[in-house]
């Protein structure tokens, strides 16, 4: 099992996303993304969609548990 981070998108071109910090990540499967909402992202590749409210709930928690 993964655990991962919700990152938030920054600009989305074709099955391409640049997250958080500048990374570019791949997005697989049929998922599909816009600017602002959030992303599950292991190694190079976007794995799940998180809307806005669903990304920054699960970054509180996290932020809450350290």
């Amino acid at each position: 099992m993964c655990f991962t981070i919700p990152v938030k998108v920054l600009k989305v071109a074709g099955k391409k996303a640049v997250i958080e910090g500048g990374k570019t990540v791949v997005l697989t499967g049929d998922i599909s993304v816009k600017k602002g909402e959030y992303l599950q992202v292991i190694g190079d590749a976007a794995v799940a969609r998180l809307n806005r409210q669903e990304g920054l709930k699960v970054r509180l928690l996290i932020k809450s548990l350290s």
